[in-house]
């Protein structure tokens, strides 16, 4: 299959206080297009750092990311990259509506065919009669809806995500996870998800990254072979606990 996402060699550095800390040390990977790739490790393993250098937002000390025959920045200024945050960042003055339109509305000002992107986007995540409420009349689960239905409004070719379920109870997250994998269904975005949940990560995902500590390298990449649509009934699946297991173990190690 064509490789979507190519990272080669990336190494990232910073200077603190007249001291060198190193995050990321000699991570080479190729994800395809189409895919769904987790990526676990311990908390301050620098899981974030790297989702931060694929998608455009820092730059790596040493090493290359592509995006497609793109690199980063110009793969962001092109709108092929969509991003979904540990927080909403919802603008509070916005209704649920006007905050899914924003994307659309800075990239194509005249574009009326998104008034039904968006609609139908809305209504696919539970949210057909919360269009004109605010913020801080949503649930916690209906902004984190909102900030899903926000990045699939410019259809990305790929998806980037850091702990977007993170602040959700146990039943609203797992619920989250069926609705985004209803969306990445129709639109096939490859997606790099950064999550410390072991148990979503193997139902999401067609593989798992597992980082070391820092300076992370990647410890082992688990293919996850689970056939799709996937329900939760999988979750209580032997197979599946065993797959959790694998995790867990390798983290501990």
């Amino acid at each position: 299959m064509k490789k979507d996402i190519t990272i080669q060699g990336l190494k990232k550095t910073y200077s603190k206080n007249g001291a060198i800390v190193h995050v990321l040390d000699d991570i080479s990977l190729d994800i395809e297009e189409g895919q769904f790739v987790s990526v676990v490790g311990l908390t301050g393993c620098g899981k974030t750092t790297f989702l931060k250098i694929i998608g455009g937002l820092l730059e790596p000390s040493f090493g290359k990311v592509r995006i497609g025959d793109l690199p980063p920045n110009l793969a962001l200024k092109h709108h092929r990259l969509g991003f979904v945050f540990q927080e909403s960042s919802l603008l509070p003055w916005r209704c649920a509506y006007d905050n899914v339109r924003l994307p659309r509305e800075i990239c194509e000002p005249q574009d009326n065919a998104g008034k039904k992107i968006i609609s139908d986007i809305m209504d696919s995540v539970g949210l057909a009669n919360f269009k004109g409420f605010f913020p801080s009349e949503l649930s916690g689960g209906m902004r984190v809806c909102v900030s899903i239905a926000r990045t699939f409004s410019i259809t990305p070719k790929v998806l980037l995500m850091d702990e977007p379920f993170s602040h959700l109870d146990e039943v609203t997250r797992q619920k989250m996870n069926e609705l985004l994998l209803a969306l990445w269904a129709q639109n096939k975005a490859t997606t790099v998800l950064v999550t410390h949940n072991i148990s979503d990560a193997v139902f999401l995902s067609d593989r798992i990254v597992v980082l070391t500590k820092r300076p992370a390298k990647i410890k082992k990449i688990i293919d996850i072979d689970f056939p799709r649509p996937r329900n939760r009934d999988l979750r209580f699946d032997a197979k599946f606990l065993v797959k959790v297991r694998e995790l867990y173990d390798l983290l501990l190690e």
